[in-house]
């Protein structure tokens, strides 16, 4: 396998710098900084050397608790919603189609999510009627002593 020359202390030192600018290793090419190197070069180089790139980051909002669940139906017409809108797209970037992923997932995993909560909800009532036919026994039956 055939290597190129070895970098240099400044080639490292300008590729570090231009890579915490956020440039790309395409960008840094075409930047005509780095004369000498191939795209190939440079990616393989940030790599070796470990040096991270930043990427733009979405600052996400903390998701407050919905008061109430949302009916089977209604999660139905949320997925097939955005099931007809991401067939209508006519260009599609990483972000939406991550951001479809997410709503296909989590209405996938819906279902399940409220029969088992619907039923540990039944669960409670019933414990909750039993309490209070348990507390109304122990009321009665204290009358009757007295």
């Amino acid at each position: 396998m055939a290597r190129g020359k070895l970098w240099t202390d400044e080639e490292i030192a300008i590729l570090e710098d231009l890579a915490s600018q956020g440039l790309s290793p395409q960008q840094i090419y075409e930047s005509g900084r780095l004369p000498e190197r191939t795209v190939d070069a440079i990616r393989k180089q940030l790599k070796l050397c470990s040096i991270v790139q930043t990427k733009h980051t979405a600052i996400v909002q903390t998701i407050e608790p919905a008061p109430d669940t949302l009916s089977m139906e209604h999660v139905v017409k949320l997925f097939s919603t955005a099931f007809k809108q991401i067939c209508e797209l006519q260009q599609v970037d990483k972000l939406t189609l991550e951001r479809f992923r997410i709503i296909f997932q989590a209405a996938k995993d819906y279902g399940p999510l409220l029969s088992s909560f619907q039923r540990w909800e039944k669960i409670e009532k019933q414990i909750e009627e039993l309490a209070a036919a348990v507390a109304e026994l122990q009321a009665a039956k204290g009358v009757k002593k007295a």
